[in-house]
Order: C-alpha cells, then sequence, then structure tokens
C-alpha cells in the first residue's frame, strides 16, 4: 500500500522534549514496514506560526490533489497533523485513511461517528494547544523586549546572536560591521540636507547594502531605516518604545536631525511669500528644538516651537519684539577705545594657536591611519599566504576600516576648526564703536548676519533670551556687574 508520510516539529523547544523529526519519523517507519506501507513521499515542516500556510503541508496537498490513487496519510498525532480547522477541512475532502500511530487510530471516511466525534474534539484540544503556544511565545517575546532584548529577526546592520545573561540564553542583536558603516552613512548624508532618498538608496546598493534576502534595496527600505529608532539603541516593539541594551550604530542627536529632516520633506510644499530673516537661529528653551517662524493674517510674523517632541508650553513672539529682544544683546558687547587693538593681537594669536593645535592633532591622527592601513595590507598578505583564515582576515579587516573611517571623521573636524573667527572677529572690531547703531540700520538679513558671528547659540522661552556668544565676545559681552578689565 502506498501512503504519504508527514511529520512536523512547531518550535525548537519541542525537539529537546522529544518531539524531534527524527524521532517522528523512526516511529512512522517502523510502523510503515509492521503495516506493508511503502513510503511515496515524505513531507516536513519546522515552523512556529500559527497561522495556515505551513511550505511542506501545501505541498502536501497538492501531491494528493495530482496522486489521486494515493490515499494513505501516515502522522505521529493528531496535534502533529493539524494546527487549525483550515488543516482539517482541506484533507477530509481526499477521502483519506489517516493512521495517527501514537494514538492507535484511523481515521477514513468508513470511520463510525463517534470516532469523528472524537477526533473532532482531538483537533479542537490541537488548535487550543497551538494557540496557547502562542500566547507562550507572545508573553516571551514581550517580556525579553522589556529587558531590553530585540526579540525578532535582526533589522540591517545587525544580525542574532545568542547570549548567555544570568544563566539564562538569551536570542539578541549584535552590529553587523560589514554593514553597519553604510547605514551610519546614510544617516549622515541625509542629515546634511543634500541628499534625497534615492540617492541614498542608490549610495547604499552601491556600497552592497542588501536585504535579508540578498536583494538590493529600495527607497521605501531607506525610509524606513532612517525612521528606526532601533540605531540609536531603543526599538519598538508592538506599539511600545523600549530601551534596548544593544549597541547604537549612531546617536540620538543624529537620528533626531534625520527625524526633523523627514518631517519637513514630508509637508505639503507651499510657496512661501515671505522670507523670515531670524529662522535657525533661536532654539526653544524648554524643550531643545528648532524656533520657527509663520505669518498670520497676512502681515503679523511670529517665531515658535517646532513642537517636535511634542507641546512645551513654550509662548511665540512676534518679530518686532524679537529684533528688540536681540538688539539688546548686541548693545551688550562693548569694546574700549584702549583695548581694541589689544583684542586685535589677542585674535591673532588665539587663531595662531588653534591653527597649530589642529595641525598637530591632524598629524597624529594621520598617523594613527597609516598604521591601520600598514595592519590591513599585511594582514592580506597573510591571508594570501594561508597564514589566517579568511573569516579572521574578514574580521580584523573590518574592524580596522571601521576605526579607519572614525580617524577620517575626526581629521576633518580638525580640518574644519581652522577657526574663522578670527576674520569674523576683525570685522566686528571694524563696527565696534557703532555696532548697536549698524544693527539698528541694517534690514533683517544684515541683523541676522551681525548676530551669527556675534552668537554661538541663543534659546528663547517665555519672549526671553539667553543668548551664548563667540569667543572673544564672550569677555566682551557687558556683565552684570560693569567690571572694567585690561590686557593680562
Amino acid at each position: 500500500m502506498k501512503a504519504v508520510l508527514y511529520a512536523r516539529v512547531s518550535s525548537k523547544e519541542q525537539e529537546k522534549e522529544g518531539y524531534s523529526i527524527p524521532a517522528q519519523l523512526k516511529l512512522l517507519k517502523d510502523y510503515a514496514r509492521k503495516h506493508n506501507f511503502k513510503i511515496i513521499q515524505e513531507f516536513i515542516d519546522v515552523e512556529t506560526a500559527k497561522r495556515a500556510g505551513r511550505t511542506d503541508f501545501n505541498q502536501m496537498i497538492e501531491f494528493f490533489q495530482s496522486n489521486k490513487n494515493i490515499r494513505f496519510l501516515l502522522c505521529e498525532k493528531t496535534d502533529r497533523l493539524y494546527r487549525n480547522f483550515k488543516d482539517y477541512v482541506n484533507l477530509e475532502e481526499f477521502n483519506l485513511a489517516i493512521h495517527l500511530v501514537k494514538e492507535n487510530e484511523v481515521l477514513s471516511k468508513e470511520s463510525k461517528s463517534h470516532q469523528k466525534f472524537i477526533h473532532g474534539i482531538k483537533v479542537l484540544m490541537a488548535k487550543n494547544y497551538i494557540d496557547n503556544l502562542s500566547e507562550e511565545t507572545k508573553k516571551g517575546m514581550l517580556q525579553k523586549a522589556h529587558e531590553g532584548h530585540y526579540p525578532s529577526f535582526a533589522p540591517l546592520g545587525y544580525f542574532n546572536v545568542e547570549k548567555n545573561i544570568n544563566g539564562r540564553k538569551i536570542k539578541a542583536i549584535s552590529i553587523d560591521k560589514s554593514r553597519s558603516y553604510i547605514i551610519q552613512k546614510m544617516f549622515k548624508l541625509y542629515a546634511n540636507r543634500n541628499y534625497s532618498l534615492q540617492q541614498i538608496t542608490e549610495f547604499a546598493n552601491q556600497e552592497g547594502l542588501r536585504s535579508r534576502k540578498g536583494y538590493k534595496i529600495y527607497k521605501s527600505t531607506t525610509h524606513k531605516i532612517l525612521r528606526d529608532p532601533i540605531y540609536y539603541g531603543d526599538f519598538i516593539w508592538k506599539g511600545e518604545l523600549c530601551k534596548g541594551k544593544h549597541q547604537p550604530i549612531i546617536s540620538k542627536e543624529l537620528f533626531e536631525q534625520v527625524q526633523e529632516q523627514l518631517e519637513s520633506y514630508n509637508r505639503p510644499k507651499q510657496i512661501k511669500k515671505h522670507k523670515f530673516a531670524f529662522s535657525g537661529l533661536l532654539t526653544c528653551g524648554i524643550c531643545g528644538c528648532a524656533i520657527t517662524s509663520e505669518i498670520k493674517k497676512g502681515k503679523y510674523i511670529y517665531y515658535h516651537c517646532t513642537s517636535y517632541k511634542g507641546k512645551c508650553g513654550n509662548k511665540p513672539i512676534r518679530e518686532e519684539k524679537l529684533i528688540q529682544k536681540l538688539g539688546e544683546l548686541v548693545s551688550k558687547i562693548q569694546i574700549d577705545n584702549k583695548i581694541i587693538d589689544w583684542v586685535r593681537e589677542a585674535l591673532k594669536f588665539s587663531h595662531q594657536d588653534e591653527k597649530e593645535y589642529h595641525n598637530h592633532q591632524g598629524k597624529l591622527l594621520r598617523e594613527q591611519y597609516d598604521k591601520l592601513q600598514r595592519r590591513i595590507d599585511k594582514i592580506y598578505i597573510d591571508k594570501l599566504d594561508e597564514i589566517v583564515t579568511v573569516e579572521f582576515y574578514q574580521k580584523m579587516t573590518n574592524q580596522w576600516k571601521e576605526e579607519q573611517e572614525k580617524i577620517l571623521e575626526q581629521i576633518e573636524k580638525h580640518q574644519k576648526a581652522n577657526v574663522n573667527y578670527f576674520e569674523q572677529g576683525i570685522k566686528i572690531l571694524e563696527l565696534s564703536q557703532k555696532l548697536y547703531s549698524t544693527y539698528l540700520k541694517r534690514n533683517n538679513e544684515g541683523k541676522k548676519e551681525i548676530l551669527n558671528i556675534l552668537l554661538s547659540n541663543c534659546t528663547l522661552n517665555a519672549g526671553n533670551l539667553c543668548p551664548t556668544y563667540r569667543r572673544p565676545f564672550d569677555l566682551l559681552a557687558k556683565g552684570p556687574s560693569g567690571s572694567v578689565w585690561l590686557p593680562g
């Protein structure tokens, strides 16, 4: 008699509890020999999903449809065969003789009504077992999420690992160094505001970033990556933001910059009839978000918090009032004629000292970079000579290249830090004796130009400004005591 064999485990845990596929196959093949069955086909599923759609189960259904002369099915027991009523209905229409070996039962069209009734009860029990298993799995995954361990497939830039924590084996995620640098670069490029989502997608594909199945990524994937908090250390599970214990790829500050850029990109594009001069100059003194501007009733310009992190309660301010407040900050800069020449000399010395410092640091960093490059070159030769394994070569190369990338970022910072406040300071000194009057005479763009030279940051809180002056203007700002200071 020709028969089909079906075996299934619903989780790796069941394999450890004696439900393993080899154990089921041995039981069923021994039964087949004893009862003169010839196994024509074996179908095996190892899955955990609750819903119908098992790969081999579906193939078995197709097999019975195309091989109507085979009507014997061997399986260990009811809950190995069915997971829901759909499975039961799909098999019933083939008029099979189903041998449930462990239960010592044969179910067919000729079975008595009470046998079918008992079998129906077992199907219900099997479904209940699957439901309970699914609930326990969900509870376990939620508990893992609350403990800070991402409980699902690792996103791009990470891979799944197994960690031993307090005697428990926990599935977690770890940084995939071969991909994480691409993810990091994607965030940095978008934060610069010079690249579109499509351009970043093309960059990622050129760098070799691929989906879990090995396909090129699409623009929607890029958008999903840039929106995912998992890359700065947190993650969303079942609609809840969980604090992760995995190593972040980017900083939270970079993530928030990207979100702000995405929000502005997604807003409906409107033709601006007005140019707001002081946009980008202020930040909210309560929540730290940017201060933006809008026009009301066609003529009144207000500056207010973007409320990106939620409404913080900071009050808006009219542009006329803001100009007056900013002018007060300018008026605090007082430079006596007796020390104006000294300030100019101080700026020159300061510029030279800082330039030497940044050049020295850049030289040290370049030496570190070259040292790492020599290591990479040497280990490549060692790989060719089979002194080290390919895996070890790849691991160390990725590690050193990541270090090189960080060094290049530091070198770039030092190069950009060749201070331009020297030129800006000279410009201010030329205006110093008439700085406030010049501020009042200039248009809004001119006012902003002066403020950008004077201020490194300025916050707005309930209509009051809290400035941070650039050096050396912080020393020149009129303090509460109005003290006089001299060279030395």
